[in-house]
């Protein structure tokens, strides 16, 4: 299971981000590289959601282009766990 996606070239370690200390790798197998930067994209590819169509009506808050660096965490439901974003250049 995903809980990371990473997209385009990190500006920070991401030990700092995804992991305990530079020593912490646990992370490394959860996550995903990507240089798409459509997130609705990145999750129908995942099979996170059912549609692109499905964001834009139920979580429009997640229809967005990721162009400028960022860190952050998404839920897509209750029961579901938390995925972190971290956005490069």
């Amino acid at each position: 299971m995903i809980e990371n996606i990473v997209i385009g070239k990190p500006l920070v370690e991401l030990y700092h981000l995804l992991g305990e200390d530079e020593n912490d790798i646990s992370w490394q197998d959860k996550t995903l590289y990507t240089n798409e930067r459509f997130l609705p994209k990145i999750l129908k590819d995942l099979e996170l959601i059912p549609s692109i169509s499905w964001v834009k009506k139920n979580k429009s808050e997640l229809f967005i282009e990721l162009n400028k660096p960022d860190f952050f965490q998404i839920r897509l439901g209750k029961k579901k766990p938390p995925i972190w974003i971290v956005v490069g250049r």
